[in-house]
């Protein structure tokens, strides 16, 4: 599998999720995690927050964060920082795709400019770095990072197959 598709298969369950944990650093150094809604944007997470909320202060502070799936047995974790958004177009833009996947869900429409006028933050997350693995294969994990163009570098760890059969012929 080349790296394109196996980040197409990753891409893929990261957009289709419904629940995204975001993880921000306190100035203290203490961590902190919460649940959003988000949706997958220009290859990044896009999320909202009201502007006094800890993750938006963390935000400020740090802009490094981690961004998870809700699933143990279909982890996908990314670093990378996150940037506040503000241009309308891009809200706009944005606010239709969190329409399509939660409106029927939340009852209500995402006018994205609205809420960034009345206090809320919209963030995106570039990952950087982004590790998954499945629980039926955990040394078999696989790691992406991106060239200088934004194409996704696999490095995959040994699969478990593979350490089981050396253990077993040694």
């Amino acid at each position: 599998m080349t790296d394109h598709a196996a980040w197409d298969i990753i891409r893929t369950t990261v957009s289709e999720a419904q629940n995204y944990w975001i993880c921000t650093v306190r100035p203290d150094g203490r961590p902190h995690a919460v649940p959003v809604w988000g949706v997958w944007w220009r290859d990044s997470v896009v999320f909202s927050t009201i502007n006094s909320s800890v993750k938006a202060a963390n935000l400020r502070t740090n802009s490094n964060a981690n961004v998870h799936l809700e699933s143990a047995q279909n982890v996908v974790t990314m670093d990378g920082p996150a940037a506040e958004l503000t241009d309308e177009a891009e809200l706009i833009e944005i606010g239709a795709l969190f329409d399509a996947k939660y409106a029927e869900i939340a009852g209500v429409t995402y006018d994205l400019v609205a809420a960034h006028a009345a206090g809320m933050t919209i963030c995106a997350v570039r990952p950087e770095v982004v590790r998954a693995w499945r629980a039926d294969d955990m040394l078999g994990s696989s790691r992406f990072t991106f060239d200088v163009d934004g194409n996704p570098v696999l490095v995959r760890s040994v699969p478990f197959e593979a350490v089981a059969e050396e253990t077993t012929s040694a």
